[in-house]
């Protein structure tokens, strides 16, 4: 669960980036798919980005550990992001 939360914030770290003036919109699919795809659609979305196979364990790895999340707290987790997406300060 700490690894999820860390890739959430890390993500919202993204979104909010003085230099990032525009997220990567096929990286904005792969954090959706993390917390709402199943497995392989999420690794169908992964592919987008060529990962080597070693990339490409730990972000299975990463959506296991999501998927055992409870589903409330996956939509927290979701509510925030937008919550901080759509705020003054990442406009």
């Amino acid at each position: 669960m700490k690894l999820a939360v860390i890739l959430a914030l890390v993500t919202l770290a993204l979104y909010c980036s003085p230099a990032s003036a525009e997220i990567c919109k096929n990286f904005l699919n792969v954090i959706k798919a993390l917390f709402l795809d199943t497995p392989s659609s999420y690794q169908a979305t992964l592919e987008f980005f060529n990962p080597d196979a070693d990339m490409k364990d730990a972000m299975i790895q990463l959506k296991s550990l999501v998927d055992t999340l409870p589903s409330n707290t996956t939509e927290n987790i979701l509510k925030f992001t937008g919550a901080v997406i759509k705020s003054p300060e990442c406009a």
